[in-house]
């Protein structure tokens, strides 16, 4: 009798207890392989692209037309803290920026990336522009500097 009552208000304090119990906010999936583009948007300019990280470095791109793009791919290291760059290059500016960083607790990047890992850096006249792949719409992160 006594082990039915205990039994009884352990469960029942589980119960009262579930609400209390803080929910841990939805993490998105990592992809398992990142896809990183440079797109020349340009009008009338060819770009130059140098994008590298701590131990890769891609070398030094010529985009010529509108519309070419370099890529690369790449899994996350184990750490987490795969981090890449990029300085684009036109005949009147330039700019550098980070082309791919982690993400531990903001994800701007991964949301804008999509769940496929597709991240399109786009240079045009006026910026660089990310793709927001869920709402199909390039946002602008950088200015051209002199």
């Amino acid at each position: 009798m006594i082990r039915n009552v205990v039994v009884f208000w352990f469960a029942t304090l589980a119960l009262v207890g579930a609400d209390r119990i803080p929910r841990t906010p939805f993490v998105p999936v990592n992809p398992a392989r990142y896809y990183v583009h440079v797109v020349n948007g340009l009008s009338n300019y060819d770009l130059g692209v140098h994008c590298q990280s701590k131990d890769n470095d891609l070398g030094y791109q010529h985009l010529i037309n509108r519309g070419d793009d370099f890529q690369w791919n790449f899994k996350v290291n184990i750490f987490g803290t795969t981090l890449f760059w990029c300085k684009l290059e036109k005949q009147d500016a330039y700019v550098s920026f980070e082309s791919f960083w982690p993400e531990s607790r903001n994800f701007w990047l991964r949301d804008r990336c999509g769940p496929q890992g597709n991240c399109i850096w786009t240079a045009k006249d006026d910026g660089i522009y990310l793709r927001n792949n869920p709402t199909n719409v390039d946002e602008y992160v950088h200015k051209w500097m002199p």
